[in-house]
């Protein structure tokens, strides 16, 4: 599904991302974990050329990309394969002018040309499945951040994605908000969507995810199994990191 092979990203003399390799299989859920500053988010938004790759290999459901240092991507290769993907993000980005309803139905119909009756019947079955049908006649300053975030994961879900991207989805919540959105999350999992996850919900990469990565100073420390890492990591900075945490959320 997703292939990662030698991607670097640089910020002028900024070196960022330091030759990752990193495999995702198709229905499977990959936990990106790591100290701030380490690349986590900066590797997601590679993903779907939010930030461009200035070295390496990205391939992502058949589409492959190789970038060299000062190439200029074709914007239908950008397109193809932003089409792939869906981003959910840490602070909503909903329209704030437009209903939860219509937040789902805006990108159907404005890229992908859906009708309106069309849109409108796949966004009411999202909405339902996030749990706020009820809701949909909303607008965001109505619904409070967790049911924005739960929005915000429907809409991506209407472009019928590959792959769901998610930047700390939760980091701007409440922490009583926090559970709706991880089981939401943990819902999509369970029903076998390929996701990659940046977040310090260690919880949620304990028990959703299927392959949780370590990331630091630009570099994957350590991967595997949630088991694996979290009670038998190998590496001395994993254990530091972990050790850090206390097992806990962060």
């Amino acid at each position: 599904m997703i292939q990662l092979h030698n991607l670097h990203k640089r910020f002028h003399d900024l070196h960022v991302l330091r030759g990752i390799d990193l495999s995702v299989e198709e229905g499977t859920t990959t936990v990106i974990i790591g100290p701030s500053g380490s690349g986590k988010t900066t590797l997601l938004r590679c993903l779907n050329l939010l930030e461009v790759p200035s070295e390496g290999t990205l391939e992502l459901a058949g589409h492959r990309l190789d970038f060299r240092s000062g190439q200029k991507l074709r914007q239908t290769d950008v397109i193809a394969l932003r089409q792939q993907t869906g981003m959910v993000f840490q602070s909503y980005n909903l329209f704030p002018h437009m209903t939860a309803l219509q937040n789902v139905m805006e990108g159907q119909i404005t890229v992908q040309k859906r009708s309106k009756d069309a849109a409108q019947d796949k966004a009411l079955k999202l909405l339902d499945k996030v749990g706020l049908r009820e809701r949909a006649d909303m607008y965001p300053h109505q619904l409070s951040g967790g049911q924005q975030q739960r929005v915000g994961i429907a809409r991506a879900m209407a472009m019928d994605p590959k792959v769901l991207l998610f930047d700390e989805p939760t980091s701007a919540l409440d922490p009583e908000l926090v559970g709706e959105v991880l089981k939401v999350m943990k819902e999509l999992a369970d029903d076998g969507m390929t996701m990659v996850v940046v977040t310090h919900e260690m919880a949620f990469a304990r028990d959703a995810a299927d392959r949780v990565v370590f990331i630091d100073q630009g570099v994957i420390v350590e991967q595997g199994p949630p088991g694996d890492l979290f009670e038998r990591p190998q590496q001395e900075r994993t254990r530091q990191f972990l050790n850090r945490l206390g097992g806990r959320s962060v």
